[in-house]
C-alpha cells in the first residue's frame, strides 16, 4: 500500500453538535452517552473520516476529513441522519486534534479484536474480560507531524485485577475502559430495576456501541453502583470492575514480534483508507537500554503512516 506523497491534500476540521433532545437508543441513556454514539456511528460510517468527542462539550464531536473530496457532502448527509448540526466554519486541524481523532477512531475500529484499556494499553483478546492470568496486548503512543503520523509500540503481557467476590462498600476500585478510580456505593446480586438499563441485553449494547466491549454472554453475577468524584453514580457489571491497575511486564524475544505484527496487519486491514486516501506503511525498531520500570522492554517498534493531511 502507497500514498502518492506528491500530492498534498488539505484536511478540514468541523464540529457536530449532538440533538439532545431526540429520542436516544436504549444503549446511550445519558446524554453523554448519546453524543459518544453518534461519533462511533460516524466513524464506522465511513472510512475516509477520524473523529473524537469533544472532552469536555456535553454534545460536540469533531471530524477531520478531505475538503478536496466527497467528505463534506457524505458529512452532511450523515448530519441529517443523526440529527447533528455543523458548529461554526470548516477549520483547519491542528496535529494535537488529528492525534486524538486518529487515536479515537483507531481504537474504535480495532475493537474488539484489540480493546482499549486505560489511555495507552490495547488488549487482543475479543473474550479478556473473562479470560484469567496474562493477556497479550501493546503499549502505544501516538505522534503526528505534517503528513506523519508515527504509533510507537511495546509488546506486553496484561493481567487484570478484577473483583471476585463481593466487592465491600467504600472500598477504593477501578473501572474499565478507562482505569479510573471511584468508590463502590452499593452492591447488587442482579442488574438493578432503577438503573438506566432494562436488562443485561441492553447493558451489553451499551458495552458494544459505547466503548467496543463485549460482555459475556451470560449474566454478571455482581452489579456495583459506583461513585466518582463528580457526578452521579453509575451502575457498572462486576466484569468491567478491578481492584487494582492492571499488572504490565515486558514479553519474551520470541513472542515480541508475533504480537506486534498480529496489531500491524489488524491496522492495516482497518485503515487501508484515510481522509480519501490510501496510506502508506514504515516500520522501523528502535533499541531501549534503560533499566527503568518504565521501559520494561528492549525493542520498541515505530510505525509511520504518511496521512495524507496537513496540520499546523
Amino acid at each position: 500500500m502507497s500514498a502518492n506523497r506528491n500530492i498534498y491534500i488539505y484536511a478540514g476540521h468541523i464540529i457536530g453538535t449532538a440533538d439532545i433532545n431526540d429520542k436516544h437508543d436504549r444503549s446511550a441513556p445519558s446524554d453523554y452517552h448519546w453524543k459518544i454514539l453518534k461519533c462511533r456511528m460516524i466513524i464506522f460510517s465511513s472510512s475516509s473520516l477520524v473523529a473524537c468527542p469533544d472532552k469536555r462539550d456535553l454534545k460536540q464531536v469533531h471530524i477531520i476529513f478531505n475538503k478536496n473530496g466527497d467528505d463534506y457532502d457524505k458529512i452532511n448527509a450523515m448530519f441529517c441522519k443523526y440529527l447533528l448540526t455543523q458548529d461554526g466554519p470548516i477549520r483547519e486541524p491542528t496535529s494535537e486534534l488529528f492525534e486524538m481523532c486518529f487515536e479515537y477512531t483507531m481504537t474504535a475500529r480495532l475493537a474488539p479484536i484489540w480493546n482499549a484499556l486505560g489511555s495507552d494499553y490495547l488488549i487482543n483478546n475479543r473474550n479478556f474480560l473473562t479470560s484469567k492470568g496474562p493477556q497479550e496486548g501493546v503499549k502505544y503512543k501516538i505522534k503526528t507531524k505534517g503528513e506523519i503520523t508515527t504509533i510507537s509500540l511495546k509488546a506486553v503481557k496484561i493481567i487484570l485485577h478484577q473483583v471476585n467476590g463481593e466487592a465491600k462498600l467504600g472500598e477504593y476500585v477501578r473501572v474499565l475502559p478507562s482505569l479510573n478510580k471511584a468508590i463502590v456505593e452499593e452492591c447488587f446480586d442482579s442488574l438493578p430495576t432503577s438503573g438506566n438499563f432494562n436488562s443485561y441485553k441492553d447493558l451489553r449494547r451499551h458495552w458494544k456501541n459505547i466503548h467496543g466491549y463485549r460482555l459475556p454472554e451470560n449474566d454478571s453475577s455482581y452489579y456495583y453502583s459506583i461513585q466518582f468524584w463528580r457526578g452521579e453514580p453509575l451502575t457498572y457489571p462486576q466484569y468491567c470492575v478491578t481492584r487494582n491497575f492492571p499488572t504490565v511486564t515486558p514479553v519474551l524475544k520470541s513472542a515480541e514480534q508475533i504480537i506486534l505484527s498480529r496489531f500491524i496487519n489488524c491496522l492495516k486491514s482497518k485503515f487501508f483508507n484515510m481522509l480519501g486516501r490510501p496510506l502508506s506503511f514504515e516500520q522501523n525498531y528502535s533499541i531501549n537500554n534503560g533499566n527503568n520500570v518504565g521501559d520494561d522492554l528492549l525493542e520498541t517498534q515505530n510505525v509511520s503512516l504518511c496521512t495524507p493531511t496537513q496540520t499546523h
